[in-house]
């Protein structure tokens, strides 16, 4: 039940951080919206560590360092972005979003507990690209001096 419960926390969260992110880029950021993922990520991860790495550092960098410090980092951001201006939570929320995004999509192709969520994580990751691209252009051209 705890692994249940901890991986549909991921999709929760990572949909969340999508529409948050492309909300930031639209210039109309939730607080709330962006605190609410940020304490559902931060469940999830805290299950991970405790039913998957049982607290324990060499097992969460058993495949490296690299992944383990990205995925944190995403975390930090997430976290710091629930509490920070718009000006900081816009790129924060975006790095994130890409960061997550990259972890997500393999881990569904590679980690049998997550396969079950593919195509899930493949729709928020599609979506969330496109809603990021297109809030970017609307963005651009709402400030471009040749639209003036």
């Amino acid at each position: 039940m705890l692994e249940f419960v901890t991986f549909l926390l991921a999709p929760i969260a990572y949909a969340g951080l999508a529409f948050a992110a492309v909300q930031a880029r639209r210039g109309r950021p939730s607080p709330a919206l962006r605190r609410s993922v940020a304490a559902i990520a931060v469940a999830h991860v805290t299950l991970v560590w405790i039913g998957r790495y049982g607290g324990q550092l060499s097992v969460a960098t058993r495949n490296g360092y690299a992944g383990f410090l990205l995925f944190h980092t995403a975390l930090a951001a997430v976290v710091v972005s629930a509490f920070a201006a718009e000006r900081v939570a816009r790129p924060l929320l975006t790095a994130a979003f890409v960061v997550v995004t990259l972890g997500a999509v393999g881990a569904v192709f590679v980690e049998p507990v997550v396969a079950i969520y593919r195509i899930p994580v493949i729709l928020i990751a599609v979506s969330g690209g496109i809603g990021l691209v297109r809030a970017s252009r609307a963005r651009h051209t709402e400030t471009s001096v040749w639209t003036s």
